[in-house]
């Protein structure tokens, strides 16, 4: 019994070309994983740090809704509080503790990558005493004062809105 054996050798013989395309298609495809699971990472990231700076917007914007309920609670609503604030999307303010006291400041404030206002408006209510969507002078409640806080940064804004009223009836 006669046995033949062949030998390859690499880069010689009549299968060295498929061994080659082997290669090639296998460090092709170990690429499209790498460069995808890198794509990955990166939106991964991405998504991160957007949800973090969504989150940082958020707490800025429930710190506002707070100062604001700590000033109405420590002034007097028609003397010194909200009662006589500047309202419409023309007269911003951010509140800043002085003294261990809130206080009103015209303008916006600007908090690292943020920027933070508050909107005073006026408030009008029908006569089932409910709040309408647009301000009418003729059933104006002075007693009420619709709060709009609002932070931005970059291209992306945050807006939250409340009402606050004058609990104490001062």
């Amino acid at each position: 019994m006669i046995i033949k054996t062949k030998k390859f050798i690499f880069g010689g013989g009549n299968n060295s070309g498929f061994i080659f395309l082997e290669i090639l298609i296998a460090v092709a495809l170990v690429s499209i994983v790498f460069v995808t699971l890198l794509g990955i990472g990166a939106l991964v990231l991405n998504v991160s740090s957007s949800i973090q700076k969504q989150t940082q917007a958020d707490s800025l914007v429930k710190e506002e809704f707070e100062a604001i309920r700590n000033f109405r609670d420590g002034t007097t609503w028609a003397t010194d509080g909200l009662g006589i604030v500047n309202t419409g999307s023309n007269n911003p303010y951010y509140l800043a503790n002085n003294a261990d006291k809130w206080a009103l400041v015209p303008g916006t404030e600007t908090l690292g990558i943020f920027t933070r206002k508050v909107v005073f408006d006026k408030v009008s209510r029908n006569a089932s005493f409910e709040i309408q969507d647009t301000y009418d002078p003729l059933y104006d409640n002075p007693d009420t004062r619709k709060v709009t806080v609002t932070v931005s940064w970059a291209d992306k804004t945050l807006q939250a809105v409340s009402y606050f009223t004058n609990w104490k009836n001062d």
